[in-house]
């Protein structure tokens, strides 16, 4: 059985409250006595549990992170970027996922600020604004990922989506493809609004005209995309490029062309983004618009570490820009 503050307690011939009081470091025991239970404590390797810690008003030396999914390999990508960061500060990340079930999203946020970690960072797309304006009530500090929201007192971390989905667009226009059919992922997700609205605004400034028949909708996930394909392909005539919201659907596309038939990218050009490890693997290697994702682990993990050591950081929103990966899936006709 693990060792208990009574344990210590009995082997020092002190009071529980007075462990307490070393354990928290708190004044009003001798230094004879502090250390003497110190000493028992090593000795019987006894180490204080984190959420007692926290429940008392100290530092737990833990942080929270709440994403949708981990098998994504996207959100691998954060998870390293803020891991990687929290290791250098010494910290222990604690991690859950939501599997994007908007009650489970708010069950994990209430179960970390119950003293359980010292900060959090969010990947939440149903908490909404009136419930985040209240989590900065309970005083721990927190940073969103991919946020939503305008509002200024709010600290987040963000891809600029409308630029990554206007240069995959313009990229295929300058290709010479007119027909350019565009996969969106689910309907809550800003991140593919945001890529559609640069997919139309491309259109538009390059005098094509945006068709309801060449959007069709996806889920993020490859099956997603391999859907899609078949859904558009019965559109007449056919598009000759596809620019999937997320590199999952636009490897599903691609199988999809495959198993149809269709070579890559002579008959069809496909365009992706995020650049997820998977993405420069397929065949052909998939081009796609790169988003900086392990930087955003990494910059939402200094941003939580500069508010829980009470250091204003010298941005509220930082919006990263994103890059084109030129590969073998797309083609000028």
């Amino acid at each position: 059985m693990p060792v208990t503050i009574s344990d210590i307690a009995k082997a020092a011939n002190v009071t529980k409250a007075t462990v307490s009081y070393v354990i928290n470091n708190k004044p009003g025991v001798s230094e004879e006595t502090r250390q003497k239970i110190l000493k028992i404590m090593k000795e019987m390797n006894y180490h204080p549990n984190a959420v007692a810690r926290g429940l008392a008003g100290k530092s737990t030396e833990m942080l929270g992170l709440i994403i949708p999914d981990i098998s994504d390999h996207f959100y691998v990508q954060v998870v390293r970027g803020v891991e990687k960061t929290a290791n250098l500060y010494n910290f222990t990340l604690n991690l859950c996922t939501t599997h994007a079930i908007p009650e489970k999203e708010q069950e994990m946020v209430d179960l970390f600020t119950n003293g359980r970690v010292d900060g959090i960072i969010l990947m939440t797309y149903f908490l909404d604004l009136d419930y985040i304006i209240n989590l900065k009530k309970r005083k721990i500090p927190f940073v969103l990922i991919d946020s939503t929201f305008d509002d200024k007192s709010i600290y987040s971390v963000n891809v600029d989506n409308f630029e990554a989905g206007y240069k995959a667009t313009e990229y295929l226009i300058k290709l010479g493809h007119k027909r350019i059919a565009f996969v969106g992922g689910p309907q809550s997700s800003n991140d593919s609004l945001l890529r559609f609205r640069g997919y139309r605004q491309a259109l538009n400034d390059y005098g094509l005209s945006y068709t309801e028949d060449l959007f069709c909708q996806g889920n993020f996930k490859r099956e997603g995309g391999y859907q899609a394909f078949f859904t558009l392909q019965q559109i007449q005539p056919n598009p000759t490029a596809v620019f999937a919201a997320n590199d999952q659907m636009a490897i599903g596309v691609l199988s999809a062309a495959r198993a149809a038939g269709l070579k890559v990218p002579q008959e069809l050009s496909i365009i992706g983004c995020d650049d997820i490890e998977a993405s420069s693997l397929v065949e052909p290697a998939l081009t796609t618009i790169k988003q900086p994702i392990e930087e955003m682990g990494k910059r939402a993990t200094e941003m939580i570490f500069q508010l829980i050591y009470n250091e204003k950081p010298s941005q509220r929103k930082v919006v990263l820009k994103t890059s084109l990966v030129e590969r073998s899936s797309c083609q000028a006709i």
